[in-house]
């Protein structure tokens, strides 16, 4: 008995001296980047500067880091999968993005959830993937999301991420500062990392600028006032570009339903706050799809719950010509990509 309890007593002693351990690396690789960072852009493009009363289109798109085919479910949203089911499903799926984006053909593209390095995606750098396939473009990568490594779930971790933001442009562009997002303060700050947006400025013939903003809110919060004051903190810098007379289209995935019907039971699909808008400054969601899915099961086509939480915010100065998800039924990501077609008035 006594060999029993001294087993058992060691067992337990070595279970929370790995506990301890690993709470120790979170503490200490804890880590955030400062705000209003200002970042290089990779210069490739040589198209003439931007004009006004010219149209031009621009696409926003959550690629899923290249992880989520049609039948993929997720074990944060009620599914049961954790990471990419292998590296060659990563590249087919970006290879599917590839092909949505270039039938797209748009002069700005906004990418979400794009991995540098992860776990979750199989350690495929879906970065270079997307700056080797649109090489005739400029782009931007800024950090959205660092985690350290997630023991989560146990028997199948998640692991480490790097992932955040691309922007991709026919137009160069010289100024891009990165704008730090508010976080949760207690333990979930160690999953939710350097949340971010990117503020992209080119300069117009007339003296001012276009300002494209390229953000991906948080999802899964369970301090609403943490949502709130991301909004709070994207609302306030592009106020201060409205009122520089600049001209503003805010792109990406805003995890709130700017349009059709919202799902309040869900953190990432409540009804997005307009009437906290500042002025001057617009929802345009397309309506014709959704551009999101949830990921408790497989999708199915009119079945599964889905709504639309991709779009762009712009100023009054702006006029949408056009706006359109393209529906792709979710096949290598889930979310649809939206493209709106725009120009800049006098």
């Amino acid at each position: 008995m006594k060999k029993i309890i001294t087993y058992v007593l060691v067992c337990l002693s070595l279970l929370l001296l790995i506990v301890a351990g690993y709470l120790l690396y979170l503490f200490a690789d804890y880590h955030r980047l400062p705000d209003k960072l200002s970042q290089k852009v990779n210069h490739v493009a040589i198209e003439s500067q931007l004009s006004l009363n010219r149209s031009y289109t621009i696409t926003s798109f959550n690629i899923g880091y290249g992880s989520y085919p049609a039948d993929y479910t997720f074990f944060m949203d009620g599914g049961s999968e954790v990471r990419a089911r292998s590296r060659q499903n990563v590249l087919d799926n970006l290879q599917e993005d590839v092909n949505l984006l270039e039938s797209l053909d748009s002069d700005f593209t906004l990418l979400q959830e794009v991995d540098k390095k992860g776990d979750r995606s199989r350690r495929v750098n879906e970065v270079s993937y997307f700056q080797e396939a649109f090489k005739d473009q400029s782009s931007l990568f800024t950090q959205n999301y660092d985690s350290s490594y997630l023991f989560y779930p146990v028997t199948n971790p998640i692991g480490q991420a790097t992932s955040g933001l691309l922007t991709l442009s026919k137009f160069d562009w010289e100024d891009s500062t990165r704008y730090q997002l508010p976080i949760e303060t207690n333990y979930k700050k160690f999953f939710d990392l350097d949340r971010a947006f990117s503020l992209n400025r080119f300069t117009l013939e007339n003296g001012r600028a276009l300002v494209i903003v390229n953000v991906h809110l948080s999802a899964y919060m369970d301090d609403q006032t943490i949502q709130k004051a991301q909004l709070d903190t994207l609302f306030n810098q592009l106020k201060s570009e409205i009122d520089q007379g600049n001209y503003i289209i805010c792109g990406g995935d805003f995890n709130h339903t700017l349009a059709g019907e919202s799902h309040e039971e869900l953190t990432w699909m409540k009804a997005f706050p307009t009437e906290d808008l500042p002025q001057g400054l617009r929802v345009v969601a397309a309506q014709n799809a959704a551009t999101a899915r949830t990921l408790d099961e497989p999708y199915q086509e009119g079945q599964s719950v889905t709504g639309i939480i991709d779009g762009f915010l712009v100023s009054d100065n702006i006029e949408e010509l056009a706006i359109e998800t393209k529906d792709n039924h979710f096949v290598s990501s889930d979310h649809n990509p939206v493209q709106m077609t725009f120009k800049m008035e006098e």
